[in-house]
């Protein structure tokens, strides 16, 4: 197993883990033993902080699921909002139960929880820097279409593209 492949095998059972078991309520070697990695591997990778893994996945939700780095607002700064929203769909595909982890969690009272409201507040802003002149119930319905899109397994990434251009369209005219 590479780099890579023990990264997203680990965050994967972690999240996993963290559902089924409850928040934080599970053990290192649980998680050793559900990724198939070492725990020593997984302390090298991660620390040997259960929340450390969590931290990782909130980073993982700003960065590829709400596209909050530079690469991803340029992005939509060159018209490409659908293009992004595929790449935000693939981390649901490399971890599925990363969008259950965003939902149980981000109400919550936790550090987690607050991460996840602020990483939120910026998408809401991403989206209105991109919409300026649409009016707060336009911006909040594109916030729920994008999150939609973006959590709902077994859509065809040409469905994806079509809804999202046509809205994007329909919303600048």
């Amino acid at each position: 197993m590479n780099k890579d492949d023990t990264f997203w095998s680990v965050l994967r059972a972690a999240i996993e883990l963290d559902f089924r078991r409850g928040h934080l309520r599970w053990k290192m070697s649980e998680l050793s033993r559900d990724s198939k990695v070492t725990r020593s591997l997984i302390y090298y990778y991660f620390g040997k902080s259960k929340e450390n893994i969590l931290v990782t996945a909130v980073k993982l939700i700003g960065e590829e699921f709400f596209g909050l780095t530079p690469l991803r607002v340029q992005m939509w700064k060159d018209g490409k909002i659908a293009e992004s929203l595929l790449l935000s769909r693939r981390l649901l595909e490399r971890v599925p139960h990363i969008g259950t982890f965003y939902m149980v969690h981000r109400e919550e009272q936790t550090e987690i929880g607050a991460s996840l409201r602020q990483l939120e507040l910026e998408y809401r802003k991403k989206i209105k820097r991109f919409f300026p002149d649409s009016p707060a119930e336009a911006l909040d319905a594109l916030f729920a279409l994008f999150m939609g899109l973006t959590l709902t397994p077994r859509l065809s990434d040409p469905g994806v593209l079509r809804a999202v251009n046509e809205v994007v369209s329909l919303s600048r005219n």
